[in-house]
């Protein structure tokens, strides 16, 4: 697949972004990413997270062409109307609706497609101690989105709900934190997604629809999915997923970092959380959540990755590539057939104890590479545990852990949990498997749950 013919100009401006200063350390950034959780907030109550001052010089949504969503989630919303209306009409007539803060504001908007309750809505400090925005069930953001409902927070923002007036369509936006640090962060994945979205032909990357800038927030609005893994694993009691579904699965997300890998990307944040279904009952997904990506020759942070799917290279900081993404793959499918992950460490240690007692000892040559060697070997190279203990490897196994599941599946498995990246089989290499040649096939089967 080649990228160079029509992303120049996105790439300029990714390799721009980096360019400006949001490398290095980021262990004080602390890279959780979204955590996309259930809402119970009602219309009118606070939706918790949210603000410092704000300038008036706010520029309105970037206009692209919409994509509908491919969620086909039933609202009232999506009955209404498409109204808009210039500033001088919003100001003239619906004055009542407007704080003394966005009678000002909203001049800066040409279009004003939806202006929110002003009894549901915040006057003047728009975010938090944190610098997270306060956000109102009922009130707007860029006077087009309306705030539905809280999808999930993270350490760079929060990802609502909203109904778009403009498109007529329900969608995900990202708000990220103020300031400059966190608009750069949104500013590189927006454009991350651009690349992705403008050469993938198979639909397995979310689609980015619009990006703006909202009282000092950058913002991204994206198509809205149906559940994540986790919360469908969670909705059927950590039960495992049958066999063929879990296939077509591997299918799309392998397809998925093949198109990420030949763009020279690295996701750095594959997990249950950030892998939605399409729609509900069906097998068809699509990754999420770009946050913490990089360029392969260009990696923004060292600490990255969720814990029970961080690759060993990472948490022995010993270098890595696009293959922390296929270790993250293998305790994703691991999980989705035993509906638990596979390694459950309570702590970075601990989290390298379990990888051991399964797989094996980390190789010397990676050892020998690591920057935190003192801290997780002995002088022997050996991993010790939190009493110094050498940690016996091999105690348990892969295939000791699922003995009823297909002799393939287990062989893919431990090619994705290869210790030494160099011999962990590339996306490309995956989709050559004896397992996966099985699971090319409709991937909008319905869901079900077996193991």
């Amino acid at each position: 697949m080649n990228f160079k013919s029509n992303t120049n100009s996105t790439r300029a401006r990714i390799e721009n972004i980096l360019s400006t200063g949001i490398k290095g350390s980021v262990r004080s950034l602390s890279l959780l990413p979204i955590i996309h959780t259930s809402s119970k907030f009602g219309i009118g109550k606070n939706i918790s997270r949210t603000s410092l001052d704000l300038g008036n010089n706010q520029k309105p949504p970037k206009r692209t062409p919409p994509t509908r969503s491919s969620n086909s989630s039933n609202t009232s919303e999506e009955t209404k109307s498409c109204l808009v209306m210039s500033p001088s009409k919003a100001l003239l007539e619906h004055r009542d609706k407007l704080t003394e803060y966005e009678y000002k504001e909203v001049a800066n908007y040409p279009e004003i497609y939806f202006l929110g309750n002003a009894k549901k809505k915040y006057t003047d400090k728009f975010c938090d101690d944190r610098l997270y925005y306060k956000t109102f069930v009922g009130d707007h953001l860029a006077y087009r989105y309306e705030i539905q409902k809280l999808l999930g927070d993270g350490s760079f923002g929060i990802v609502i709900q909203c109904f778009d007036h403009k498109t007529q369509t329900p969608v995900a936006v990202k708000i990220l934190r103020k300031g400059e640090k966190f608009a750069k962060i949104g500013e590189m994945e927006a454009g991350i997604l651009e690349l992705l979205n403008t050469n993938c032909e198979d639909d397995t990357i979310v689609q980015k629809l619009e990006q703006f800038k909202f009282r000092g927030h950058f913002c991204i609005v994206y198509e809205l999915l149906s559940l994540d893994f986790y919360q469908f694993l969670k909705k059927n009691d950590f039960r495992g997923i049958s066999m063929n579904i879990i296939k077509r699965i591997a299918v799309q997300i392998i397809i998925a970092l093949k198109h990420i890998h030949s763009a020279s990307l690295i996701h750095c944040d594959l997990k249950p959380e950030n892998i939605l279904f399409k729609s509900e009952n069906k097998s068809s997904i699509k990754l999420i959540d770009f946050g913490s990506a990089c360029e392969k020759n260009n990696k923004i942070f060292t600490y990255i990755q969720s814990r029970y799917y961080r690759a060993p290279e990472v948490i022995i900081d010993a270098g890595y590539n696009e293959k922390i993404d296929i270790w993250g793959l293998g305790c994703i499918l691991f999980e989705l057939y035993k509906g638990v992950p596979i390694f459950q460490g309570i702590n970075e240690n601990d989290q390298l104890c379990k990888i051991v007692e399964i797989i094996g000892n980390i190789p010397e040559n990676l050892v020998q590479l690591s920057k935190r060697r003192k801290l997780f070997f002995n002088d022997n190279g050996l991993l010790v545990n939190k009493d110094g203990v050498v940690v016996k490897p091999g105690i348990n196994s892969v295939a000791g852990l699922i003995r009823n599941a297909e002799k393939h599946f287990i062989d893919f498995l431990l090619e994705c949990f290869k210790l030494d990246p160099n011999d962990r089989f590339d996306a490309e290499t995956a989709l050559m498997h004896p397992w996966i040649k099985g699971g090319k096939q409709n991937n909008s089967r319905n869901l079900r749950t077996s193991n």
